[in-house]
């Protein structure tokens, strides 16, 4: 057929293009999401809020008992500041060894270390529980102190035979316990009796305590056997030793204190150690006595004084003192027995007396507490 003006209509319509790929896969993407609109997912399991670890874990043998201290459990396993802490458990292990062997090494392949727990887990039994009410009673600072008597172990003459492993956990509300802490361990042994009298010797900078040993082993027999002694020091105001000694002295009965500072007021006590080993296994302490560091000692007197005559008087100088503390010089003149000070506070070895001459001149240091030295003379 033919079209008005010659034109002939086609028979094919000419095709339109295939949308593009990217367009294609928004649209499939967007049904996707909007009929996922409404779908639940699965609900995500609550984080289980527990208390935290409890660690370090710090044991020792003191007389007849195993203490074991370890910080008051504060904290969850968030980070956030724990409540509801209900109790604290303390387990413990009994192993049988050979006489005289050591604490093993804990294990430190990640595998070994889980199937020691599993292990003492099955073999450990509670040994205490601190409810709230204990916990308040069992507090020494900012931790939590407690002691496993030996007597038992002792009546059973297991001791030195026997490997001890305890650990510790905490638990919030009713059931939700921490982690369990890293298992420590001790070997118990008769440790030595109380050392004798202790005598303190205060010198400057310094304290020097000397003892007595031991006369027997605290069960009684002789002779004491003693491979070194522990030295306690604490501030006259506070209740308790620390834990850690302040040193150690071994094959000595004496130690020096060089780290005591003046002006305080300090106790000291000594406890005494079968073997040189850690975990320490101590004695009973000995009878605490009280030191006091309050500076009473003079600095040295001044040396190479110098009088020197001048036509307007006589100039001194003399060497600088080397005292650490050392507050000022004072300047005297001498005559016979008796001594008229003349200066005060001088700050620099140097002193003019101006309008004078043939007299006789002394010169001491004084120290930041008052103390005050010998006369330094001229030669």
């Amino acid at each position: 057929m033919r079209k008005r003006g010659g034109a002939t209509r086609s028979a094919h319509r000419t095709p339109r293009p295939h949308p593009p790929f990217k367009e294609v896969f928004f649209f499939l993407s967007l049904l996707l999401s909007l009929s996922a609109c409404g779908r639940k997912l699965p609900p995500e399991a609550p984080l289980l809020v527990l208390p935290a670890r409890v660690e370090p874990v710090r044991i020792a043998q003191e007389g007849s008992d195993v203490v074991l201290r370890f910080p008051y459990p504060s904290l969850t396993n968030s980070g956030s500041t724990l409540t509801n802490l209900t109790k604290v458990t303390v387990i413990r292990e009994i192993q049988s060894i050979r006489e005289g062997q050591r604490v093993p090494t804990p294990p430190s392949d990640a595998a070994q270390r889980e199937s020691d727990e599993k292990l003492f887990r099955a073999r450990a039994e509670t040994i205490a529980e601190l409810s709230a009410r204990d916990l308040d009673a069992a507090t020494v600072g900012a931790d939590l102190v407690v002691r496993d008597p030996l007597v038992p172990l002792y009546r059973e003459k297991r001791l030195g035979r026997v490997l001890l492993r305890y650990a510790v956990t905490a638990t919030r509300d009713r059931k939700r316990v921490s982690d369990l802490s890293p298992i420590t361990a001790i070997v118990p042994r008769v440790p030595p009796d109380r050392p004798l009298r202790v005598v303190p010797v205060v010198e400057e900078n310094r304290v020097c305590l000397d003892w007595w040993p031991p006369t027997a082993m605290l069960d009684g027999s002789t002779p004491a056997v003693v491979a070194g002694y522990a030295v306690y020091r604490r501030d006259a105001t506070e209740e308790e030793f620390d834990d850690q000694p302040i040193g150690v002295a071994i094959g000595a009965l004496s130690y020096v204190d060089a780290a005591a500072r003046p002006d305080r007021s300090y106790v000291y006590t000594v406890r005494a150690a079968p073997v040189a080993e850690v975990p320490l296994v101590l004695g009973p302490a000995a009878d605490p006595v009280a030191v006091s560091t309050k500076d009473v000692f003079a600095p040295p007197a001044p040396e190479g004084l110098l009088v020197l005559a001048e036509s307007a008087g006589t100039r001194l100088v003399w060497n600088p003192s080397l005292t650490a503390d050392l507050a000022f010089y004072r300047v005297y003149r001498l005559e016979g027995d008796s001594r008229t000070r003349l200066a005060d506070s001088l700050k620099d070895p140097l002193f003019f007396d101006a309008g004078a001459s043939g007299r006789t001149y002394g010169v001491t240091a004084v120290d930041k507490a008052g103390n005050e030295s010998p006369l330094g003379t001229a030669k």
